[in-house]
């Protein structure tokens, strides 16, 4: 999958994983040693998240349903829990520093594409 910033056509991602199975979205990204740029973990259905027994930080978006971003969690650091976003539809968890880097900001666009 591909995430791209509708506004200004930043790729926000361009190798993001859709945790479609129970048990991807809630092992999520425990046991990974990284998230390398251009990475993501995209887990629908999901207005909160937590990085209980991770090992690295990671910055979330949080994503209503027409892919309006309502909530950013930058640098969320191990052991952190995000906040709570009700608007949510979908989570975007990306390495620490994308958010700033895509100048990513609340009310932006994200487009999420199959890359198939």
């Amino acid at each position: 999958m591909k995430i791209t910033v509708v506004q200004g056509g930043y790729v926000l991602a361009k190798n993001a994983v859709y945790a479609k199975s129970l048990f991807a979205r809630i092992r999520g990204l425990i046991g990974y040693n990284t998230l390398a740029d251009g990475e993501a973990l995209v887990i629908p259905s999901c207005r909160q998240v937590h990085t209980f027994f991770m090992r690295f930080p990671i910055d979330v978006v949080f994503v209503d349903r027409k892919g309006c971003v309502v909530g950013i969690a930058e640098n969320l650091a191990p052991f952190s829990v995000s906040g709570y976003y009700w608007k949510a539809h979908l989570t975007v968890e990306i390495p620490a520093g994308a958010v700033a880097r895509a100048s990513l900001s609340i009310g932006a666009l994200l487009l999420v594409k199959d890359g198939r």
